[in-house]
Protein backbone atom coordinates (compact mmCIF):
# COMPACT_ATOMS: atom_id res chain seq x y z
CA UNK A 1 0.00 0.00 0.00
CA UNK A 2 1.36 3.25 -0.90
CA UNK A 3 1.95 5.20 2.34
CA UNK A 4 0.00 8.17 3.26
CA UNK A 5 1.44 12.15 2.81
CA UNK A 6 -0.85 15.31 3.43
CA UNK A 7 1.73 17.00 0.81
CA UNK A 8 4.18 16.02 -1.95
CA UNK A 9 7.03 16.01 0.00
CA UNK A 10 10.52 14.22 -1.47
CA UNK A 11 11.55 11.43 0.45
CA UNK A 12 14.29 8.69 0.34
CA UNK A 13 11.98 5.55 0.67
CA UNK A 14 12.25 3.44 -2.68
CA UNK A 15 8.73 3.16 -3.04
CA UNK A 16 7.76 7.36 -2.70
CA UNK A 17 5.99 8.33 -5.99
CA UNK A 18 8.36 11.59 -5.42
CA UNK A 19 11.88 12.02 -6.22
CA UNK A 20 13.73 15.47 -5.11
CA UNK A 21 15.89 16.81 -7.84
CA UNK A 22 19.32 14.99 -6.31
CA UNK A 23 17.60 12.01 -6.53
CA UNK A 24 16.30 12.30 -10.08
CA UNK A 25 19.51 13.55 -11.43
CA UNK A 26 21.27 10.77 -9.72
CA UNK A 27 18.54 8.09 -11.71
CA UNK A 28 18.70 9.79 -14.96
CA UNK A 29 22.65 9.79 -14.49
CA UNK A 30 23.29 13.66 -14.85
CA UNK A 31 23.96 16.84 -13.43
CA UNK A 32 21.59 19.11 -11.75
CA UNK A 33 21.82 21.19 -14.34
CA UNK A 34 20.82 19.26 -17.70
CA UNK A 35 18.01 18.22 -14.96
CA UNK A 36 16.91 21.25 -15.21
CA UNK A 37 17.53 21.59 -18.75
CA UNK A 38 14.99 18.82 -19.63
CA UNK A 39 12.30 20.56 -17.96
CA UNK A 40 12.80 24.27 -19.70
CA UNK A 41 12.73 21.63 -23.23
CA UNK A 42 9.40 20.35 -21.91
CA UNK A 43 10.78 16.48 -21.76
CA UNK A 44 10.36 16.89 -17.78
CA UNK A 45 7.59 18.21 -15.01
CA UNK A 46 8.78 19.75 -11.54
CA UNK A 47 6.35 20.29 -9.36
CA UNK A 48 5.71 22.75 -6.74
CA UNK A 49 6.43 21.70 -3.14
CA UNK A 50 4.54 23.68 -0.90
CA UNK A 51 6.64 25.71 2.27
CA UNK A 52 9.68 25.46 -0.11
CA UNK A 53 11.69 26.87 -2.51
CA UNK A 54 12.67 23.20 -4.42
CA UNK A 55 10.54 21.19 -6.59
CA UNK A 56 10.00 17.25 -6.70
CA UNK A 57 9.73 15.28 -9.28
CA UNK A 58 7.40 12.32 -10.15
CA UNK A 59 9.24 8.98 -10.12
CA UNK A 60 7.35 7.38 -12.97
CA UNK A 61 8.36 10.59 -14.95
CA UNK A 62 12.14 10.26 -14.29
CA UNK A 63 12.02 5.95 -15.08
CA UNK A 64 10.65 7.37 -18.35
CA UNK A 65 12.71 9.48 -19.30
CA UNK A 66 16.14 8.15 -18.26
CA UNK A 67 14.81 4.45 -20.21
CA UNK A 68 14.06 7.41 -23.33
CA UNK A 69 17.93 7.90 -23.00
CA UNK A 70 19.18 4.61 -22.42
CA UNK A 71 17.74 3.41 -26.10
CA UNK A 72 18.69 6.40 -27.84
CA UNK A 73 22.42 4.68 -26.36
CA UNK A 74 21.59 1.03 -27.16
CA UNK A 75 19.87 0.65 -30.94
CA UNK A 76 18.77 -3.39 -29.84
CA UNK A 77 17.02 -1.62 -26.61
CA UNK A 78 15.63 0.92 -28.93
CA UNK A 79 14.33 -1.30 -31.47
CA UNK A 80 12.37 -3.14 -28.46
CA UNK A 81 11.24 -0.10 -26.87
CA UNK A 82 9.15 0.53 -29.68
CA UNK A 83 6.29 -1.62 -29.11
CA UNK A 84 5.87 0.29 -25.43
CA UNK A 85 5.30 3.80 -25.44
CA UNK A 86 8.85 4.06 -27.44
CA UNK A 87 10.43 5.78 -30.75
CA UNK A 88 7.24 5.92 -33.56
CA UNK A 89 7.41 3.38 -35.86
CA UNK A 90 4.53 4.07 -38.79
CA UNK A 91 4.11 6.86 -41.13
CA UNK A 92 0.91 8.85 -40.38
CA UNK A 93 -1.10 11.75 -41.34
CA UNK A 94 -4.44 11.05 -39.27
CA UNK A 95 -3.32 12.11 -35.40
CA UNK A 96 -0.91 13.77 -33.20
CA UNK A 97 -0.03 14.16 -29.83
CA UNK A 98 3.08 16.39 -29.31
CA UNK A 99 3.69 18.89 -26.40
CA UNK A 100 0.54 17.31 -24.38
CA UNK A 101 -1.75 18.37 -26.83
CA UNK A 102 -4.16 16.01 -29.40
CA UNK A 103 -4.52 17.11 -33.10
CA UNK A 104 -6.79 15.71 -35.50
CA UNK A 105 -4.99 15.91 -38.85
CA UNK A 106 -3.75 19.40 -38.03
CA UNK A 107 -6.60 20.73 -36.17
CA UNK A 108 -6.83 20.59 -32.26
CA UNK A 109 -9.41 18.18 -31.11
CA UNK A 110 -10.42 19.98 -28.04
CA UNK A 111 -11.52 22.87 -30.18
CA UNK A 112 -12.62 20.67 -32.79
CA UNK A 113 -15.12 19.35 -30.32
CA UNK A 114 -16.39 22.56 -29.48
CA UNK A 115 -19.04 22.09 -32.46
CA UNK A 116 -18.01 18.98 -34.39
CA UNK A 117 -20.40 15.58 -34.33
CA UNK A 118 -18.74 12.19 -34.40
CA UNK A 119 -19.95 12.02 -38.23
CA UNK A 120 -18.08 15.42 -38.68
CA UNK A 121 -14.78 13.71 -36.95
CA UNK A 122 -14.37 10.76 -38.81
CA UNK A 123 -15.06 12.41 -42.16
CA UNK A 124 -12.15 14.63 -40.98
CA UNK A 125 -9.99 11.49 -40.05
CA UNK A 126 -10.76 9.45 -43.37
CA UNK A 127 -9.66 13.69 -45.15
CA UNK A 128 -13.28 13.58 -46.97
CA UNK A 129 -15.05 16.84 -46.97
CA UNK A 130 -16.71 18.29 -44.05
CA UNK A 131 -20.48 18.52 -43.83
CA UNK A 132 -21.71 22.23 -44.51
CA UNK A 133 -24.62 20.84 -42.20
CA UNK A 134 -23.80 21.80 -38.49
CA UNK A 135 -24.95 19.06 -35.68
CA UNK A 136 -27.80 21.20 -34.61
CA UNK A 137 -29.43 21.22 -37.91
CA UNK A 138 -31.00 17.80 -38.06
CA UNK A 139 -33.39 16.78 -36.37
CA UNK A 140 -33.81 17.28 -32.68
CA UNK A 141 -33.56 14.18 -30.29
CA UNK A 142 -36.16 13.89 -27.96
CA UNK A 143 -36.41 12.78 -24.29
CA UNK A 144 -39.68 12.05 -23.85
CA UNK A 145 -40.52 8.83 -22.04
CA UNK A 146 -41.46 5.60 -23.36
CA UNK A 147 -43.29 2.73 -22.22
CA UNK A 148 -40.61 0.32 -23.98
CA UNK A 149 -38.08 -1.15 -21.88
CA UNK A 150 -34.43 0.63 -23.04
CA UNK A 151 -32.15 -1.44 -24.43
CA UNK A 152 -29.05 -1.78 -22.21
CA UNK A 153 -25.43 -1.28 -23.54
CA UNK A 154 -24.21 -5.15 -24.01
CA UNK A 155 -21.20 -6.35 -22.45
CA UNK A 156 -17.82 -6.54 -24.58
CA UNK A 157 -17.78 -10.09 -25.27
CA UNK A 158 -21.29 -9.80 -26.51
CA UNK A 159 -20.61 -7.21 -28.32
CA UNK A 160 -17.80 -8.88 -30.55
CA UNK A 161 -19.96 -11.72 -30.93
CA UNK A 162 -23.05 -9.30 -32.45
CA UNK A 163 -20.26 -7.37 -34.45
CA UNK A 164 -18.91 -10.50 -36.29
CA UNK A 165 -22.64 -11.57 -37.02
CA UNK A 166 -23.50 -8.99 -39.14
CA UNK A 167 -22.84 -9.73 -42.66
CA UNK A 168 -19.84 -7.80 -43.18
CA UNK A 169 -20.43 -5.88 -46.67
CA UNK A 170 -17.60 -3.59 -47.85
CA UNK A 171 -19.40 -0.51 -48.33
CA UNK A 172 -19.23 1.91 -51.10
CA UNK A 173 -16.05 4.22 -50.80
CA UNK A 174 -17.14 6.09 -53.80
CA UNK A 175 -20.25 7.61 -51.48
CA UNK A 176 -20.11 10.19 -49.90
CA UNK A 177 -21.61 9.52 -46.11
CA UNK A 178 -19.89 5.54 -46.42
CA UNK A 179 -18.84 5.66 -42.90
CA UNK A 180 -22.24 6.27 -41.22
CA UNK A 181 -23.74 2.81 -41.81
CA UNK A 182 -21.09 1.49 -40.24
CA UNK A 183 -20.77 3.89 -37.40
CA UNK A 184 -24.71 3.02 -37.51
CA UNK A 185 -24.03 -0.52 -36.97
CA UNK A 186 -21.67 -0.27 -34.17
CA UNK A 187 -24.22 1.95 -32.38
CA UNK A 188 -26.48 -0.77 -32.92
CA UNK A 189 -24.23 -3.90 -31.76
CA UNK A 190 -22.66 -1.79 -28.44
CA UNK A 191 -26.17 -0.47 -27.54
CA UNK A 192 -28.53 -3.13 -28.70
CA UNK A 193 -30.44 -0.70 -30.69
CA UNK A 194 -31.80 -2.12 -34.87
CA UNK A 195 -28.80 -2.02 -36.63
CA UNK A 196 -28.79 -0.56 -40.16
CA UNK A 197 -27.11 -1.51 -43.42
CA UNK A 198 -25.78 0.34 -46.33
CA UNK A 199 -29.18 -0.17 -48.20
CA UNK A 200 -31.14 2.04 -45.69
CA UNK A 201 -31.10 5.78 -45.75
CA UNK A 202 -29.01 8.07 -43.26
CA UNK A 203 -30.60 7.95 -40.06
CA UNK A 204 -32.35 11.62 -39.62
CA UNK A 205 -30.33 12.23 -36.37
CA UNK A 206 -26.55 12.57 -35.31
CA UNK A 207 -25.08 9.33 -33.45
CA UNK A 208 -24.71 11.71 -30.31
CA UNK A 209 -28.88 12.67 -30.45
CA UNK A 210 -29.89 9.10 -30.66
CA UNK A 211 -27.77 7.88 -27.60
CA UNK A 212 -29.16 11.18 -25.76
CA UNK A 213 -32.75 10.15 -26.48
CA UNK A 214 -31.77 6.56 -25.20
CA UNK A 215 -30.75 7.30 -22.73
CA UNK A 216 -33.03 10.45 -21.51
CA UNK A 217 -30.82 13.26 -20.72
CA UNK A 218 -31.11 17.35 -21.01
CA UNK A 219 -29.71 18.98 -23.40
CA UNK A 220 -26.27 19.39 -21.89
CA UNK A 221 -26.00 16.15 -21.14
CA UNK A 222 -26.20 15.88 -25.21
CA UNK A 223 -23.50 18.26 -25.22
CA UNK A 224 -21.26 16.10 -23.25
CA UNK A 225 -21.88 12.74 -25.20
CA UNK A 226 -21.26 14.61 -28.23
CA UNK A 227 -17.71 15.80 -26.94
CA UNK A 228 -17.35 12.90 -25.50
CA UNK A 229 -17.48 10.70 -28.84
CA UNK A 230 -15.56 13.55 -30.35
CA UNK A 231 -12.44 13.15 -28.08
CA UNK A 232 -12.54 9.73 -28.09
CA UNK A 233 -12.10 9.27 -32.46
CA UNK A 234 -8.97 8.62 -32.17
CA UNK A 235 -5.74 8.61 -30.10
CA UNK A 236 -2.41 8.09 -32.70
CA UNK A 237 -1.01 4.67 -32.47
CA UNK A 238 -2.77 3.34 -30.06
CA UNK A 239 -3.49 -0.98 -29.26
CA UNK A 240 -7.08 -0.94 -30.88
CA UNK A 241 -5.96 0.97 -33.51
CA UNK A 242 -2.86 -0.75 -34.26
CA UNK A 243 -4.97 -4.31 -34.06
CA UNK A 244 -7.03 -2.63 -36.76
CA UNK A 245 -4.12 -1.78 -38.75
CA UNK A 246 -2.07 -5.17 -38.80
CA UNK A 247 -5.52 -7.20 -39.79
CA UNK A 248 -6.52 -4.32 -42.91
CA UNK A 249 -2.24 -4.45 -43.51
CA UNK A 250 -3.26 -8.35 -45.01
CA UNK A 251 -6.47 -6.77 -46.88
CA UNK A 252 -9.05 -8.27 -44.96
CA UNK A 253 -12.33 -6.00 -45.01
CA UNK A 254 -13.53 -3.20 -43.20
CA UNK A 255 -15.47 -5.01 -40.40
CA UNK A 256 -12.71 -7.73 -40.07
CA UNK A 257 -10.68 -4.67 -39.39
CA UNK A 258 -13.46 -2.99 -36.77
CA UNK A 259 -13.77 -6.18 -35.27
CA UNK A 260 -9.70 -6.70 -34.31
CA UNK A 261 -10.25 -2.96 -32.98
CA UNK A 262 -13.41 -3.93 -30.77
CA UNK A 263 -11.45 -6.91 -29.57
CA UNK A 264 -8.21 -5.18 -28.60
CA UNK A 265 -10.46 -2.38 -26.53
CA UNK A 266 -12.41 -4.79 -24.44
CA UNK A 267 -9.21 -5.44 -22.53
CA UNK A 268 -9.11 -4.37 -19.14
CA UNK A 269 -5.75 -2.32 -19.86
CA UNK A 270 -7.21 0.02 -22.70
CA UNK A 271 -11.42 0.35 -23.29
CA UNK A 272 -12.27 -2.37 -20.45
CA UNK A 273 -10.47 -0.32 -18.01
CA UNK A 274 -13.77 1.89 -17.65
CA UNK A 275 -15.23 -1.65 -16.46
CA UNK A 276 -12.52 -1.82 -13.75
CA UNK A 277 -13.07 1.72 -12.69
CA UNK A 278 -16.91 1.69 -12.63
CA UNK A 279 -16.57 -1.31 -10.14
CA UNK A 280 -14.76 0.55 -7.43
CA UNK A 281 -16.09 3.79 -8.34
CA UNK A 282 -18.41 3.63 -4.90
CA UNK A 283 -15.48 2.84 -2.93
CA UNK A 284 -12.93 5.09 -4.44
CA UNK A 285 -15.78 8.28 -3.54
CA UNK A 286 -16.54 7.57 -0.21
CA UNK A 287 -15.98 9.38 2.97
CA UNK A 288 -12.59 10.77 2.36
CA UNK A 289 -9.58 8.73 4.48
CA UNK A 290 -8.51 9.38 7.53
CA UNK A 291 -5.02 11.99 6.83
CA UNK A 292 -6.49 12.60 3.09
CA UNK A 293 -5.18 9.50 2.14
CA UNK A 294 -6.10 7.09 -0.49
CA UNK A 295 -8.90 3.92 -0.76
CA UNK A 296 -6.76 1.15 0.49
CA UNK A 297 -7.81 -0.37 -3.38
CA UNK A 298 -6.85 2.26 -5.50
CA UNK A 299 -3.63 2.98 -3.24
CA UNK A 300 -3.00 -0.58 -4.25
CA UNK A 301 -3.95 -0.68 -7.76
CA UNK A 302 -1.89 3.07 -8.21
CA UNK A 303 1.06 1.23 -6.09
CA UNK A 304 0.83 -2.13 -9.23
CA UNK A 305 1.33 0.32 -11.88
CA UNK A 306 4.75 1.33 -10.43
CA UNK A 307 6.15 -2.28 -10.49
CA UNK A 308 9.65 -1.71 -12.25
CA UNK A 309 8.73 1.62 -13.05
CA UNK A 310 6.88 0.99 -15.75
CA UNK A 311 5.26 4.07 -16.97
CA UNK A 312 1.83 2.96 -18.21
CA UNK A 313 -1.77 4.03 -16.86
CA UNK A 314 -4.14 1.79 -14.94
CA UNK A 315 -6.93 2.26 -12.55
CA UNK A 316 -7.93 5.63 -14.71
CA UNK A 317 -4.96 7.92 -13.98
CA UNK A 318 -2.05 8.79 -15.56
CA UNK A 319 -0.59 8.58 -19.05
CA UNK A 320 2.51 8.83 -20.42
CA UNK A 321 1.52 11.06 -23.56
CA UNK A 322 0.03 13.48 -21.02
CA UNK A 323 2.66 13.94 -17.67
CA UNK A 324 0.72 17.17 -16.99
CA UNK A 325 -2.61 15.70 -17.80
CA UNK A 326 -5.13 14.34 -20.21
CA UNK A 327 -6.60 17.65 -22.16
CA UNK A 328 -9.26 15.01 -23.02
CA UNK A 329 -10.60 13.75 -19.16
CA UNK A 330 -10.15 17.85 -18.56
CA UNK A 331 -12.85 18.74 -20.98
CA UNK A 332 -15.27 16.35 -20.44
CA UNK A 333 -14.74 16.63 -16.30
CA UNK A 334 -15.56 20.22 -16.99
CA UNK A 335 -18.87 19.59 -18.44
CA UNK A 336 -19.89 17.56 -15.57
CA UNK A 337 -21.97 19.37 -12.86
CA UNK A 338 -19.46 19.73 -9.52
CA UNK A 339 -18.79 17.06 -7.28
CA UNK A 340 -17.06 17.44 -4.17
CA UNK A 341 -16.06 13.90 -3.63
CA UNK A 342 -14.71 13.40 -7.21
CA UNK A 343 -13.05 16.98 -6.45
CA UNK A 344 -11.70 15.36 -3.20
CA UNK A 345 -10.02 11.69 -4.63
CA UNK A 346 -8.50 13.59 -7.74
CA UNK A 347 -7.03 16.18 -5.46
CA UNK A 348 -5.78 13.56 -2.75
CA UNK A 349 -4.83 11.06 -6.07
CA UNK A 350 -2.49 13.90 -7.82
CA UNK A 351 -0.98 15.13 -4.53
CA UNK A 352 0.11 11.42 -3.01
CA UNK A 353 1.26 9.97 -6.77
CA UNK A 354 1.62 12.89 -9.14
CA UNK A 355 -1.08 11.50 -11.49
CA UNK A 356 -3.83 12.69 -13.53
CA UNK A 357 -7.13 11.83 -14.47
CA UNK A 358 -7.34 9.59 -17.59
CA UNK A 359 -9.90 9.27 -20.32
CA UNK A 360 -11.12 6.26 -18.84
CA UNK A 361 -12.04 7.96 -15.48
CA UNK A 362 -13.91 10.88 -17.40
CA UNK A 363 -15.85 8.29 -19.24
CA UNK A 364 -17.15 6.98 -16.07
CA UNK A 365 -17.65 10.23 -14.75
CA UNK A 366 -19.48 11.30 -17.06
CA UNK A 367 -21.60 7.60 -16.76
CA UNK A 368 -21.97 8.60 -13.28
CA UNK A 369 -22.75 11.95 -13.65
CA UNK A 370 -26.06 11.47 -15.89
CA UNK A 371 -27.09 8.71 -14.39
CA UNK A 372 -26.43 6.39 -17.53
CA UNK A 373 -26.57 2.84 -17.60
CA UNK A 374 -23.74 0.50 -16.33
CA UNK A 375 -21.51 0.15 -19.72
CA UNK A 376 -21.88 3.12 -21.03
CA UNK A 377 -18.69 4.56 -20.83
CA UNK A 378 -17.44 1.57 -22.81
CA UNK A 379 -20.18 2.41 -25.82
CA UNK A 380 -18.82 5.78 -25.35
CA UNK A 381 -14.93 4.69 -25.90
CA UNK A 382 -15.94 1.98 -28.67
CA UNK A 383 -18.06 4.24 -30.66
CA UNK A 384 -16.17 7.22 -31.21
CA UNK A 385 -13.15 5.10 -31.57
CA UNK A 386 -14.82 3.47 -34.73
CA UNK A 387 -14.36 6.54 -36.42
CA UNK A 388 -10.37 6.31 -35.96
CA UNK A 389 -10.21 2.54 -36.79
CA UNK A 390 -11.47 3.35 -39.92
CA UNK A 391 -9.19 5.87 -40.75
CA UNK A 392 -6.19 3.70 -39.57
CA UNK A 393 -7.91 0.75 -41.72
CA UNK A 394 -7.78 2.64 -44.95
CA UNK A 395 -5.01 4.31 -44.09
CA UNK A 396 -2.67 1.05 -43.83
CA UNK A 397 -4.54 -0.45 -46.38
CA UNK A 398 -3.54 2.34 -49.11
CA UNK A 399 -0.13 2.25 -48.27
CA UNK A 400 0.01 -1.91 -49.43
CA UNK A 401 2.44 -2.47 -46.54
CA UNK A 402 2.29 -5.87 -44.85
CA UNK A 403 3.17 -5.10 -41.05
CA UNK A 404 4.95 -8.35 -40.27
CA UNK A 405 7.60 -7.30 -37.25
CA UNK A 406 10.56 -9.46 -36.58
CA UNK A 407 10.66 -11.17 -32.74
CA UNK A 408 13.74 -11.33 -31.26
CA UNK A 409 13.96 -14.77 -30.17
CA UNK A 410 15.28 -14.81 -26.14
CA UNK A 411 14.73 -19.03 -25.95
CA UNK A 412 16.38 -22.23 -25.60
CA UNK A 413 19.75 -22.58 -28.55
CA UNK A 414 19.34 -23.87 -31.35
CA UNK A 415 20.26 -27.06 -32.32
CA UNK A 416 22.97 -27.99 -34.55
CA UNK A 417 22.53 -30.44 -37.50
CA UNK A 418 24.46 -32.75 -36.29
CA UNK A 419 22.73 -32.65 -32.59
CA UNK A 420 19.53 -32.99 -34.06
CA UNK A 421 20.47 -36.31 -36.12
CA UNK A 422 22.90 -38.05 -34.02
CA UNK A 423 21.63 -41.25 -32.94
CA UNK A 424 20.71 -41.66 -29.14
CA UNK A 425 24.02 -43.78 -27.20
CA UNK A 426 23.53 -47.40 -27.17
CA UNK A 427 21.13 -47.02 -29.90
CA UNK A 428 21.81 -50.33 -31.73
CA UNK A 429 18.20 -50.76 -33.93
CA UNK A 430 18.91 -52.32 -37.65
CA UNK A 431 17.98 -49.99 -39.57
CA UNK A 432 20.07 -46.99 -37.74
CA UNK A 433 18.57 -44.75 -39.48
CA UNK A 434 19.09 -41.14 -37.98
CA UNK A 435 16.35 -39.53 -36.35
CA UNK A 436 15.18 -36.06 -36.50
CA UNK A 437 13.79 -34.16 -33.84
CA UNK A 438 10.52 -32.15 -35.23
CA UNK A 439 9.52 -29.14 -32.76
CA UNK A 440 6.41 -27.25 -33.21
Amino acid sequence: MVPARPTPTPASEDDSPWLNSQQAAAMLGVQRASLYAYVSRGLLRAHSHPGSRGHVYARIDVQRLARQRQTVRNPAQLARSTLDWGTPVLRSAITQVSQGQLYYRGRDALQWAQHASLEDTAALLLGQPIAAEPHSARKASTTAATAQPLPQPRPPDQVLRAWHSLPGNEPNLAHLDWPQPLLQQMLGVLTGLPSIDETQPTAEQFIHQQLSALWQVDAVGENTLRQALVLCADHELNASSFAARVVASTGASLHASLGAGLAALSGPLHGGMTAVIDQHWDDWHAAPQAGGSLPPSLAQLLADTRINGSPHYCAGFGHPLYPAGDPRSQRLLSLLPADAQRHALLAAVQRHTGLHPSLDYALVAIQRGLGLPAGAAFVLFALGRTAGWLAHALEQRDSGQLIRPRAQYVGLPAETASQAEAPAAGDNTASNIPRRIIRF
